[in-house]
């Protein structure tokens, strides 16, 4: 009798032990139905749900997720696209062999993942969001990158402003000899140099000029116009500067098509402080600037990394222009943004030039 009481328990026991196994192979399948389909990313935070820290971490997590059968995945940062292999195991995503994530949402129309990290606080953990989309890789790059920079001129012909994605080379003279520039960051800076060199502003004076041009689909340079001046006596040798470029463009292509692309280039001037530096002081006053943004009080750090900014003899600390820019442009004061990107493209920094192309050329 206990023998068989015995084995009736066991067979219930084992009963559920099916039973659970087979609810927990269900669940697994219908994570990875889920899964399977095309993502956009929404929005990059900290698992705190506080702000990233750096814009690049958002700029540079993939814009699109496709997920597709046999644990095939596709990583698409703009026009960039990477095969990897992906696989889910309860709440856990491993993209690739080392990339590994908790899955803390799971929907058809919604995916929220952030990365395993241990004993790491959660304001330095990364969330990503990203919600399903039935575009296709090409049709989601076209809307993103491609739409927003078309303008329809008044002839009815189509442009594109100068993007990463479209634009003309540039001819770039080295002595007796010349290359042909192909990189956009390259394109941007070598024309950009040649205009402001050309335009020979004077060294002690203070300015800002904005000027727009255009390329068209056969290579010639037109539509010279001065937008913005602090100096109107500057702006006929500005409009010379651009035209000093005639001969060094090459038509921009899209789709194997010869295409026009129109430029929106600022160029700005800031007096510098002339006493000696203080380095105790400007570290003093940088570390107050960024207690303020850090705050969200942009206004009062407005002030102090103009003031950092004035206290250089030479440009060496980069990071008050770009949070000062980052206020600005948190305050809805985009054309200071702006002139703050403009500026540091202008002396390098391909960061400042994505965001000044990304943000001021509309």
């Amino acid at each position: 009798m206990k023998t068989k009481f015995l084995l009736f328990i066991f067979s219930i026991i084992f009963y559920q032990i099916q039973i659970q196994a087979q609810s927990s192979t269900v669940q697994q399948r219908q994570i990875e139905q889920k899964i399977i389909r095309n993502w956009v990313k929404y929005r990059i935070e900290m698992k705190d749900g506080s702000q990233v820290p750096d814009e690049r971490i958002t700029k540079n997590a993939a814009s699109m997720l496709i997920f597709k059968k046999g644990n095939v995945g596709v990583l698409i940062s703009g026009k960039n696209a990477q095969q990897t292999q992906y696989a889910i195991s309860d709440s856990i995503l491993v993209l690739g062999r080392t990339e590994s994530y908790v899955i803390e949402k799971l929907t058809e129309h919604e995916l929220i993942f952030h990365a395993i990290s241990e004993n790491i606080p959660d304001n330095e953990i990364i969330r990503y969001h990203y919600v399903a989309t039935t575009e296709s890789s090409g049709q989601y790059f076209f809307r993103q990158f491609i739409k927003p920079t078309i303008k329809i001129q008044a002839n009815g012909d189509t442009a594109y402003n100068f993007n990463e994605y479209i634009f003309p080379n540039f001819k770039l003279s080295l002595g007796s000899s010349a290359i042909v520039l192909s990189d956009f960051y390259e394109v941007y800076e070598a024309s950009y140099d040649m205009i402001e060199k050309e335009f020979n502003f004077p060294a002690k004076k203070k300015g800002g000029f904005r000027v727009t041009f255009a390329i068209s689909k056969f290579g010639t340079l037109k539509d010279v116009e001065i937008k913005e001046s602090s100096d109107s006596i500057y702006n006929n040798t500005l409009i010379q500067a651009v035209y000093q470029t005639r001969k060094h463009w090459f038509p921009a292509e899209h789709e194997n098509k010869k295409v026009e692309t129109l430029f929106n280039y600022v160029y700005v001037y800031e007096d510098k402080i002339e006493d000696n530096f203080d380095g105790f002081l400007y570290q003093n006053t940088k570390e107050n600037a960024n207690s303020l943004f850090n705050k969200k009080e942009y206004v009062k750090a407005i002030k102090l990394y103009t003031k950092c900014i004035l206290m250089q003899n030479e440009d060496f600390d980069f990071e008050p222009y770009y949070k000062r820019a980052n206020s600005y442009f948190t305050l809805k004061v985009n054309k200071n943004a702006c002139l703050d990107w403009s500026y540091l493209a202008k002396k390098g920094q391909k960061r400042a030039g994505k965001l000044f192309l990304e943000n001021c050329m509309k």
